[in-house]
Parts: structure tokens; C-alpha cells; sequence
């Protein structure tokens, strides 16, 4: 896990620009950093390993930075960028390659010869082996690119999902990448300026359209995609995809089968991410997904080693679940690590956490899962396994489950009566009826976008759904759909940034069990209806775990997940923040805002606590972060 960056310019331009674009992300790699330049001439380039090497040098045509966060191979034979056993292809990778063991094995039958331990090494060498074609053998996550001088040509690649980022910028005859916006403010040319298509969406609903950013011209490299450009001519990048899950179909298979299926590959997927030279600890938050992962953990390791947990508790007992991560370390001897985010910390470290996520973040609780990060990264554990996916994958937002029972409704009603009534009698979960009222609500804010009615009228008409509203397009999608567009398109592309981000900001790689491909392709094809039962989502991963769960946590009927009390803190210990905001926004913020309405609608938010999924409190909270935002990074 690492910061890559790199900086492609046939005229020339001056090497120490790719080292101070690296040292913009130094908090994504403590443990060491490298550099590659080239002059475009018929050598293999040069690799310097301080940025102090670089200046004062003649102008290059391209250089790749990296820096190290050390997770596999301590040693110095791991630093990066890496070269190929012939010094003809130069890598920099950000992430994992969970099965490089296997790889690396079947690589050396082939007769790769290998320097390292490293799953960099192996990567490599996969490429040099069979091309492009290697992404598709990979298991785990990137963002890598590699220059091959054989082909004169730079390659970009992205994990299946985009658990890793990788971005990409052109300007003033250059291609960039790197693993953090931020990076490119070290980048000669770069002006940091708004797209307004990203913040009218965001403003109006919180969502995100990648391949888009909030800075224009700024793109996100698509997952499961790689492209090549040619040295002497950076054009644009044209992805090629490599893994299409839209072709996945439904298979027809019975509850039982599901369940064995699924435990299998999960227990895989949490087998592969354990594979560390440092320790490794889980987030626990004691909701399902988690103690799943880390109880997962403790049936393969049988008890032989230190099950590291680290959670974020509360006060307010609404938002407390110290008593369900007690439940499973009690029963599995961990070792509990907790931090208790409050609002003075939220005050001391804002200006700050809106830097280190790069665009604006969504919620308080983004915040508190970045304070869980940091507890790691103090006690010394760089890994942490994390629940993000489960879900997407198997129906973990009541959403889902509403247009699944709308769908039986239409094609099965004896299924849908069975199904709620189900959920009425004992064994059955009411909380899905407690559930319809605010997630309507919520729904009806934003189909009829009201939220746009405090933007200026000249930005009221932007964002990337203007014309085919989000909110009511989702209504009119099949289960399977839905599903894969929570995958792909709603929410987890913005979760795993902002994991992205909270890990990194503190030297932490998160590793996620359920976006192990094999486990996302297998859940794409399961029927919806194996997800719900009589009011319980996830059904899956209930029945998959089974009796290794305490009945507390396996039929516990509330979802929280390190939420923060964050109506309540709006209403007391933030309210003057946002009251005197209100009356002091920056200039920029005001040219994009009705002024007279934010004041008079601050006010009404945080004079009185509201229900924790109240749209209103989320808009404030958007409004406040978009021009942070736009102070911390100068946007014009």
C-alpha cells in the first residue's frame, strides 16, 4: 500500500516535480520512497531514492514517484519503483495483489527468476509474461501503472472495483497520475477549479458520478480497466475494460447451496487478506458484516494469534455498541481497541480532514471512521480488515429490500404476504416497518430535488442527473439491477474513497473481504430473494456464519455501523460552529449559494434535534464541507 504518482512530457520538464508531487502524499507511504526518470533516450533511466537527487537535473520526459508504506517484504528490496529482470519495464503500484504466492509459483514453472518477496515483483512479471491479460489474474487491489520501453508505452491499471484510486490529468502537453488530487497542486499548470456538475450533484444529493471529480478536468480512472499510452505521445487514455459484472446472471440454486457457497469463498477471501509481514487487526463496529470478518479470523487462526479490534464508541446509548463488539470479543478473546470521537475533536481537526479526503466528504461518521484509523495506526497495526461491501452485495440497506418487496409484490403477492407477515410474528424483524416512513421521506427530497432550491439559479440546473433524476431511475430497476448498481454506481464508489482516504491519512491499508471478485461474481448471480427473510436483509451472511455468532448480533435489528449521534451534536455542541459559518462564508462559496436562504435556513437545522436520516441535516452538512473544501484547496 503506497502513493504513486507519475509525469509524462515528450518537450522535457524539470525531474523534481514528480518529487514533490510524491511528498504531497508522504502520509500514504512513511516507510520509504523512490524515483525513476528517463530522458527518452535507448537507456533503462535512472532510480534516485530522495527527492534532493532530483534537482538540479536536465529536463526529463518521464518519471514515476512512489512512496512506500511497508506491508509485505520489509526489507529495502522492496522499495519502489521496481524494474524488471532486464531493466525494460519500471513499475509503481498502490495496493495488494492478494494471490501473488500462487502467481509467483505458477510465474517461476514458466521460468521467472524472482529478487523479492514482494507481490510488486510478481505483478510485474505477470506483466512482462502475458501483457494486459495479467489484470485479469489478479486478485486484490490497485492502482499501478508501468512504463514498458520495450512498447515505448506507459500503462495504467485499476482493481475490478476501485478500492485503490488512480487519477489522471492533462495539461500544458503532460499526462499525470496520482493516487490523491492533491498531488497534482505540485503539478506545473494544474489550477484547482470547480466542477459544477459534481458540486450541483452533491449539493442536491450527496452522490458522485466517477468518472468526474469535483475538480475539473480531473478524472478518476475507471475500475476494472487498463490503458496504454504511448510515450512519445500522451493522448488521452483510452481505457479497455477487463471485467464486465453487468453480464453476471441470476442462477437458479437452492437456500442451502447459497449458504455453503458462500462460506467458502468468504473464508477465502479473509484467508487471502491476512497475508501480511506486519500485524493485522479488523474495524469492529459490532454490527453483522464485521463480526463476521473478525470472527471469520478466529476460526482460521484456531486461537494461535493476537486478534487485534479497533471500534468507535459513543456516549449517547442510541449510537453506543460497545456491548455488541463485548459480545463477540468476549466469546473470541480479541484484543479491544476503542476511541470515543466527540465534537471537540471534530472542531480541532476539520480543516485538516477536509484536506486529507481531497473532495468534500458526506457525513460526520466518514470523520469517526478516520478516528479508528489513526487508534490503529498508534497501536502499531498497519492492516485492518474491514466490512465495506457486505451491504452492497447482500441487501443491507432497507432500500433493496423495499424494491425487492415491490417487485414480489407485482409478479409473486403469495410471496410478499408471506414475507411481511413473516416479519410481524415471532422470529420475525418489525424494524423493516419502522423503516418505510423516513426512507420515503428521504426519497421524496430528492426526486423532487428541493435541496437545489439553495443553489444559485445558474447552478439549479446542473449535475450529472439533471435530466433522469437518480431517485426515481432507481425505482424502475429490476432487484438484480439495484443490487449491482449499489456496486457500481450509488453507494460504494464514494464509501471506498472515503475509506480510502481516512486509512491512508494515518499509514493504514484497509483490506476488504467482501470485495474479493470471486465473492462479488458468486453474489451477483444469487437470487434477491435468498438476501430477505420475514424482515431480515442479509440473510447470507446470517445463515453463512450461523452458530458462530452470538444471537445478539446475528438477529440484532438495528444498523448502525461507527454512526455518529450526529443530529444531536448539530444541535449542541456544533450548532455555534454552524451558526457562525452561516454569516461568514467564504467569498467563492457565496457566488455558488442563495446567501439570504442558507441564513435562514441554518437556523431552523440546528435549533432542534432530528431524525438521524432527516435529508435537511445531511444538506447542512454538505453545504459546510463544499466550502471547507473550496478554502482548504484554493478552488477557483
Amino acid at each position: 500500500m503506497c502513493g504513486i504518482c507519475g509525469y509524462l512530457k515528450p518537450a522535457g520538464f524539470d525531474p523534481a516535480v514528480v518529487g514533490r508531487m510524491a511528498r504531497r502524499a508522504a502520509h500514504r507511504g512513511p516507510d520509504g520512497e523512490g524515483y525513476w526518470i528517463w530522458d527518452g533516450g535507448a537507456g533503462a533511466g535512472v532510480l534516485v531514492d530522495e527527492p534532493a537527487a532530483l534537482a538540479g537535473r536536465p529536463p526529463v520526459r518521464a518519471a514515476l514517484g512512489h512512496k512506500r508504506l511497508s506491508i509485505i517484504d520489509l526489507t529495502r528490496n522492496g522499495q519502489q519503483p521496481m524494474r524488471s529482470e532486464d531493466g525494460s519495464c519500471w513499475i509503481v503500484l498502490n495496493g495488494e495483489i492478494y494471490n501473488y504466492v500462487e502467481l509467483r509459483e505458477e510465474l517461476m514453472r514458466l521460468g521467472h527468476r524472482f529478487r523479492t518477496r514482494t507481490d510488486t515483483e510478481v505483478a510485474l512479471a505477470a506483466y512482462r509474461e502475458w501483457g494486459a491479460e495479467c489484470f485479469r489474474r489478479f486478485n486484490g487491489m490497485w492502482g499501478l501503472a508501468i512504463v514498458d520501453l520495450r512498447k515505448r508505452t506507459l500503462v495504467l491499471s485499476r482493481d475490478r472495483l476501485g478500492v485503490k484510486p488512480l487519477y489522471v490529468w492533462r495539461g500544458g502537453g503532460a499526462l499525470v497520475f496520482c493516487s490523491e488530487i492533491k498531488q497534482l497542486l505540485a503539478a506545473p499548470g494544474f489550477q484547482p477549479r470547480a466542477n459544477p456538475d459534481a458540486v450541483a450533484e452533491y449539493v442536491d444529493t450527496g452522490y458522485e458520478a466517477p468518472p468526474q471529480t469535483f475538480f475539473e478536468g480531473v478524472t478518476a480512472f475507471p475500475p476494472g480497466h487498463w490503458a496504454a499510452v504511448g510515450l512519445e505521445s500522451p493522448a488521452e487514455p483510452v481505457p479497455h475494460s477487463f471485467w464486465d459484472p453487468e453480464s453476471i446472471t441470476v442462477d437458479r440454486m437452492q437456500a442451502d447451496e447459497a449458504v455453503q457457497t458462500f462460506r467458502s469463498l468468504f473464508a477465502d477471501a479473509v484467508r487471502l487478506r491476512l497475508r501480511a509481514d506486519v500485524p493485522v487487526g479488523t474495524c469492529l463496529s459490532g454490527g453483522l458484516d464485521s463480526s463476521a470478518i473478525f470472527l471469520q479470523i478466529a476460526l482460521l487462526h484456531n486461537g494461535d494469534a493476537p486478534r487485534h479490534a479497533f471500534s468507535a464508541l459513543f456516549d449517547d446509548p442510541r449510537f453506543d455498541e460497545r456491548h455488541y463488539v463485548a459480545e463477540i470479543l468476549g466469546r473470541y478473546h480479541g484484543i479491544s481497541h476503542h476511541v470515543f470521537p466527540s465534537p471537540r475533536m471534530f472542531l480541532e481537526e476539520q480543516d485538516a480532514f477536509v484536506y486529507q479526503h481531497d473532495e468534500p466528504p458526506g457525513s460526520l461518521s466518514v470523520f469517526a471512521a478516520s478516528c479508528v484509523m489513526r487508534l490503529a495506526r498508534e497501536h502499531g497495526v498497519p492492516v485492518l480488515l474491514n466490512g465495506q461491501g457486505g451491504d452492497e452485495l447482500f441487501g443491507g440497506y432497507w432500500p433493496a429490500y423495499f424494491l425487492w418487496l415491490r417487485s414480489t409484490l407485482a409478479s409473486r403477492p403469495l410471496a410478499f404476504a408471506w414475507d411481511v407477515a413473516g416479519a410481524l410474528l415471532p422470529g420475525g424483524n418489525r424494524e423493516i416497518f419502522r423503516q418505510v416512513l423516513p426512507h420515503w421521506r428521504r426519497y421524496r427530497t430528492r426526486q423532487a430535488r428541493s435541496n437545489r432550491s439553495l443553489l444559485r439559479p445558474a447552478l439549479r440546473d446542473a449535475g450529472f442527473t439533471v435530466n433522469r433524476n437518480w431517485a426515481q431511475e432507481a425505482q424502475t430497476l429490476s432487484p438484480t439491477a439495484y443490487r449491482m448498481s449499489e456496486i457500481r454506481r450509488i453507494h460504494l464508489p464514494r464509501l471506498l474513497k472515503w475509506e480510502d482516504r481516512n486509512s491512508m491519512a494515518h499509514g493504514v491499508e484497509g483490506r476488504y473481504p467482501f470485495l474479493d471478485y470471486r465473492l462479488v461474481e458468486w453474489a451477483g448471480s444469487v437470487p434477491p430473494e435468498l438476501n430477505f427473510h420475514r424482515g431480515w436483509n442479509k440473510w447470507l451472511i446470517r445463515e453463512g456464519i450461523g452458530d458462530h455468532f452470538p444471537e445478539a448480533i446475528r438477529f440484532r435489528r438495528t444498523k448502525i455501523g461507527f454512526e455518529t449521534p450526529q443530529a444531536a451534536w448539530m444541535t449542541t455542541d456544533l450548532r455555534g460552529l454552524f451558526t457562525r459559518w452561516a454569516q461568514d462564508v467564504s467569498p467563492r462559496f457565496a457566488d455558488l449559494v442563495d446567501l439570504p436562504a442558507l441564513q435562514a435556513f441554518v437556523p431552523d437545522i440546528v435549533g432542534h434535534e432530528r431524525h438521524r436520516m432527516d435529508e435537511s441535516q445531511f444538506l447542512l452538512l454538505r453545504l459546510f464541507f463544499l466550502d471547507r473544501w473550496l478554502r482548504a484547496f484554493d478552488v477557483q
